[in-house]
């Protein structure tokens, strides 16, 4: 074999084997209850649960958790259609065409929405800091 198709060959063996190892999405990672901030007091608001393979959002309503609807991995694009706005830098996403629970890194801004906890809930309302119980 040439020697720079055997490099080439290598090369691909290796970015395929960091695709498929490094760089998988962990979406249970946002597994968990996450608050949002009130006159200084947090108030559970959102959980994320999984069941086997799915993911799963509710809202909290007073003492009682809504019924979870199933969330998926989303990325900017999808967040960016959520909000109405170009979006980048998510780190992590679970939703739906509705709402998203995401991390970024803590810092982040979305214009004057600047996210210091690295978690934060996407609607068509906008971006709403979230803390991770």
């Amino acid at each position: 074999m040439k020697p720079h198709v055997l490099c080439f060959t290598l090369v691909c063996a290796c970015v395929l084997l960091f695709t498929l190892t490094g760089c998988k999405r962990n979406p249970a990672s946002l597994v968990g209850i996450y608050s949002i901030e009130e006159n200084g007091s947090l108030t559970e608001t959102v959980r994320i649960v999984q069941r086997g393979d799915a993911y799963f959002i509710s809202e909290k309503d007073g003492p009682y958790w809504l019924i979870p609807t199933e969330v998926t991995s989303v990325d900017n694009r999808e967040v960016g259609k959520i909000l109405g706005t170009r979006v980048t830098g998510i780190s992590e996403g679970l939703g739906n065409n509705l709402v998203a629970v995401l991390q970024v890194p803590k810092g982040w801004r979305l214009g004057e929405f600047e996210c210091k906890t690295g978690f934060w809930l996407a609607s068509s309302l906008g971006p709403l800091e979230l803390h991770k119980d």
